[in-house]
C-alpha cells in the first residue's frame, strides 16, 4: 500500500515545498485504529482516532463537536503507541484533519522502515517506533523555576530521557522554558494536575535524568 492523498508530504525543512510524487509513493500508508490525544495552538486539547499513517503524515478523526484546525495551524499529537508527533495541518474536514509529520530525515527513514515492517505482518514493529516510553515514579519531589524567577516545589508523576509529567499548581504558558530540578525544559501540554515537558537535552539512561532532580527535605 502507497501513500495516495497528493500534497500530503512536502520536503524537510521546506514548510512550502511539496515532495516530488516519486518521493510521495515511496512511504508506505498503514491503515491504523489508534487513539491520539491532539493539543491545538490555542491550548485545547481534543481526543481523536489516527485511522492511517506514513512516514509523511497521518489522518486524525475528530468527534463531531471538536473545533477543526485550520490548515497551515501547527499540531501536537500524542498518539497510542507510537508517542509524540508534531505537524502542520494540510487539510480539513467534517470528519477530521490530515497532518504533514515534521521530522529528521533520520528519523522519517526509520520510521518509514518501521511502518513497512508492520505493513508486512511484523504486529509487534509499532512498539519500535515510541522513542522513549514514559516510567512512572514513586514521589519524586524537586524544585521547579520558572524564566520570571518564581520558584515553587512540585513532584514529578512519570518521565521519560526526554521529558517527564509534572504535579504543581503553577501553569507558565505553552512554550515557555522552565527549570525542573537542574534541567532545562519546555512546557508543551497541560494536564489536570499540573503540565508536561519536553527537556533540552535527552538523557542517556533514566538513573542519569533521576540525578537532575535535587529532592526536596
Amino acid at each position: 500500500m502507497t501513500d495516495r492523498q497528493p500534497g500530503l508530504e512536502m520536503a524537510e525543512g521546506q514548510p512550502h515545498a511539496f515532495v516530488a510524487p516519486d518521493e510521495r509513493r515511496a512511504y508506505t500508508r498503514v491503515a491504523v485504529n489508534l487513539s491520539a490525544r491532539c493539543l491545538m495552538p490555542d491550548g485545547g486539547e481534543y481526543e481523536g482516532r489516527v485511522r492511517d499513517i506514513s512516514a509523511s503524515g497521518c489522518f486524525i478523526e475528530l468527534d463531531a463537536f471538536c473545533t477543526r484546525p485550520e490548515t497551515r495551524e501547527r499540531i501536537i499529537a500524542y498518539i497510542d503507541r507510537l508517542g509524540r508527533f508534531e505537524g502542520d495541518v494540510v487539510r480539513s474536514t467534517q470528519d477530521g484533519f490530515a497532518l504533514e509529520l515534521s521530522m529528521t530525515p533520520a528519523k522519517r527513514d526509520r520510521f518509514a522502515a518501521t511502518l513497512e515492517k508492520f505493513a508486512q505482518g511484523d504486529a509487534a514493529a509499532l512498539e519500535e517506533i515510541r522513542r522513549h516510553r514514559r516510567v512512572e515514579i514513586e514521589d519524586k519531589p524537586t524544585q521547579l523555576k520558572l524564566a520570571s524567577g518564581q520558584t515553587a516545589h512540585c513532584r514529578i508523576i512519570d518521565m521519560s530521557l526526554s521529558g517527564a509529567s509534572v504535579e504543581t499548581h503553577l501553569r507558565p504558558v505553552l512554550g515557555a522554558f522552565v527549570e525542573l530540578g537542574r534541567m532545562q525544559a519546555k512546557v508543551v501540554r497541560y494536564h489536570e494536575n499540573g503540565f508536561a515537558v519536553e527537556f533540552s537535552e535527552v538523557g542517556t539512561t533514566p538513573k542519569a535524568v533521576l540525578r537532575h532532580f535535587d529532592p526536596i527535605q
